[in-house]
């Protein structure tokens, strides 16, 4: 996910020899991690399918939303770089990617409604879950974008219904998190994943900018997308304040040094500069613009440390 979307930030600033290789990798790990995963799991699979379809809590439920959206991401890229003898793959990978999201977020609501809300267990990996409805939109949109007219028309509809889903899922989630802020603070919830809030607020400028043009006969809900959409990337740029001033004071305060670095910040800061892009070509804007190329050369850097940290660590452990 977080090396699919530094693939993407690659082309948009200026540095396109690094788009392929780096999506070349994040689709060797869609391939890796899952092995890995089956390799480590193997007696709770040998549980057979009862356990596999039981219903936990709903924290158990949030993390698993990485890997629709890693396949979305990887499919968006690809779509940029497809032709026409690569459809059915590409369309293959698509057909995934909504597999994935409806079990996913299918899951997540089940499991929300048979258990109920425990506000202290919020944390920052729920904002994954309508994330996962807004990659698979900007996903569709792409190859749709490949498709002759009748399948176009079928995407767009199935992308403009998943980002307006996805930009509730956010508003509603934001509604709880706030609560649990207000009540609870941070205490007791892991810090990093708290960045998928400005991302996901980026994510979501991003794929209703994307989706704007399905509404160009209704000049009404043209502009409603627009002004959503700048309205929900005005506040992830709001969130980035607090995140990069919470982030430096962990550094500096408390980060040791000793664990695996986590991939949040990376995924996080290139869809936050890619819905920070979408706003400043559609305005034009040169402001948003500009936060755009600078989280996105900020996304490669996280990239780049983060990658070598973790490997240094990996072979240190040998």
């Amino acid at each position: 996910m977080a090396t699919a979307g530094a693939s993407g930030m690659a082309g948009r600033c200026g540095l396109p020899d690094l788009v392929v290789p780096l999506l070349a990798l994040a689709v060797l790990q869609a391939v890796w991690i899952p092995v890995i995963g089956v390799l480590r799991h193997r007696a709770e699979i040998r549980l057979g399918w009862a356990a596999w379809l039981e219903i936990g809590p709903v924290t158990e439920h949030a993390g698993i939303h990485t890997v629709p959206l890693g396949v979305a991401v990887i499919t968006g890229g690809w779509a940029g770089l497809s032709a026409w003898p690569l459809l059915p793959p590409l369309l293959a990978c698509l057909a995934m990617t909504w597999v994935l999201t409806i079990a996913s977020v299918g899951r997540f609501v089940w499991s929300l409604a048979a258990r109920g809300l425990q506000l202290k267990a919020m944390d920052g990996t729920w904002f994954l879950v309508p994330a996962t409805l807004l990659g698979a939109a900007i996903a569709t949109e792409d190859v749709a974008k490949l498709m002759p007219g009748h399948v176009t028309a079928t995407l767009d509809v199935l992308a403009l219904a998943s980002a307006a889903l996805g930009w509730l899922g956010y508003c509603a989630v934001i509604i709880v998190a706030s609560a649990r802020l207000w009540r609870f603070g941070l205490k007791g919830a892991p810090l990093a994943p708290w960045w998928i809030a400005m991302g996901c607020a980026g994510l979501a400028a991003a794929a209703l900018g994307r989706v704007s043009h399905i509404a160009a006969d209704d000049v009404h809900e043209q502009v409603l997308l627009a002004e959503t959409m700048v309205a929900t990337s005005f506040f992830s740029v709001a969130l980035c304040v607090p995140v990069l001033l919470g982030s430096a004071l962990f550094l500096l305060r408390y980060c040791r040094f000793h664990d695996a670095a986590v991939w949040t910040p990376t995924f996080s800061t290139a869809v936050f500069a890619l819905g920070c892009l979408q706003v400043g070509s559609d305005l034009p804007s040169a402001a948003f613009r500009s936060i755009g190329f600078a989280a996105g050369l900020a996304t490669l850097v996280f990239w780049a440390l983060t990658a070598g940290w973790n490997l240094r660590k990996c072979m240190s452990s040998r």
